[in-house]
């Protein structure tokens, strides 16, 4: 592809976790070994959730006598998700948003909530707001580094609840985002209000399917960080469901696992026709560029000699309610 692409700033979520690390935003993650890869809930009906509700996620089985009414999220995708659902008055903190703008459909009801931490608060300060329901949406949220696993809240009958999308190394879908939305919703009894916006994003991303189909699908590499070798998405990664929905070719689709380094000579022999940047500030995409750039097993590269260096932003690249937005603009790059 010869086309020319100007830098753009696509605003987007986070991604996903490598198999031992996030790469996302700079920040390490053990991920956790978890003996399912699916959520599900038992005892729920159309319209009004019918209580006790048996709720499964990452290996961890518990039941809700009711809705929770004190929700703690420790990533801004369970943030996204719970307020999607209109349920900021059934929360009394978030924390984790760092460099992840919040949508700003969420702006006014986000200000209404308390924000523990910019990272991950420690237990004294989760526990001070006395929770009775505590969402992540990756395991980071969980982690004896930052004081609370799973294990320990729970000992305190405080419910816990990790995003699937973020849980298990296997291969992610798009129905994997819309099943962790109606799992929400029939926890917090807003099943209508879950099945809305699952029709929603189901809109959005088969119009962006419709629109590119039957056009020739860019390769594309994912560029996340890395000088002397970078760190990529494997085909586990939710964003190589993004990329492949937007009527790309994740260049490592076949490799199993999340994140992860490559080296700069298979980039090179794969031969990506876009370079698809990352963004989280931090290193500045400018930067980015000029690193890719400066990599000479990459000069030859289709998308180095055409500039060609679409950009997506953490805030809309991981799993959530907004990532049918990042498909968009994925496709919108990608297609012109």
């Amino acid at each position: 592809m010869a086309r020319r692409y100007t830098r753009r700033v696509a605003l987007v979520t986070a991604l996903v976790i490598p198999v031992s690390f996030m790469a996302g935003c700079g920040s390490a993650v053990t991920e956790q070994n978890a003996s399912t890869a699916s959520s599900y809930a038992t005892g729920s009906k159309a319209g009004h959730t019918s209580y006790p509700l048996t709720v499964e996620s990452c290996g961890v089985k518990q039941t809700f006598d009711s809705a929770p009414k004190r929700a703690v999220t420790l990533t801004s995708t369970a943030t996204e998700t719970m307020l999607e659902l209109g349920l900021e008055k059934s929360m009394v903190g978030t924390a984790y948003q760092r460099t992840r703008p919040i949508g700003a459909q969420y702006k006014k009801a986000y200000n209404s909530v308390p924000v523990l931490a910019v990272g991950q608060p420690s237990m004294e300060k989760l526990l001070s707001v006395n929770p009775d329901f505590v969402y992540s949406g990756y395991p980071d949220g969980f982690s004896k580094s930052n004081g609370h696993t799973r294990e320990d809240l729970q000992k305190m009958g405080i419910k816990t609840h990790l995003s699937p999308v973020g849980c298990t190394n296997e291969v992610k879908t798009l129905d994997d985002e819309t099943k962790e939305i109606r799992t929400i919703g029939q926890i917090f009894d807003v099943n209508d209000r879950a099945e809305a916006s699952i029709r929603k994003f189901n809109d959005k991303v088969n119009a962006v399917k419709e629109s590119v189909k039957g056009k020739e699908r860019p390769k594309v590499f994912l560029y996340n960080s890395g000088e002397d070798a970078p760190t990529t998405v494997g085909g586990w990664a939710y964003a190589s469901v993004m990329i492949d929905a937007a009527g790309g070719e994740n260049i490592f689709a076949n490799e199993p696992l999340r994140w992860g380094k490559m080296s700069w000579e298979q980039v090179a022999r794969a031969d990506p026709d876009l370079i698809l940047i990352y963004d989280y500030k931090t290193p500045s995409v400018d930067q980015k560029i000029k690193t890719l750039k400066s990599i000479p097993t990459l000069k030859d590269t289709k998308a180095v000699k055409n500039n060609a260096f679409p950009v997506i932003s953490l805030s809309l690249a991981q799993p959530g309610p907004r990532s049918a937005e990042g498909i968009e603009q994925l496709a919108k790059q990608f297609h012109g």
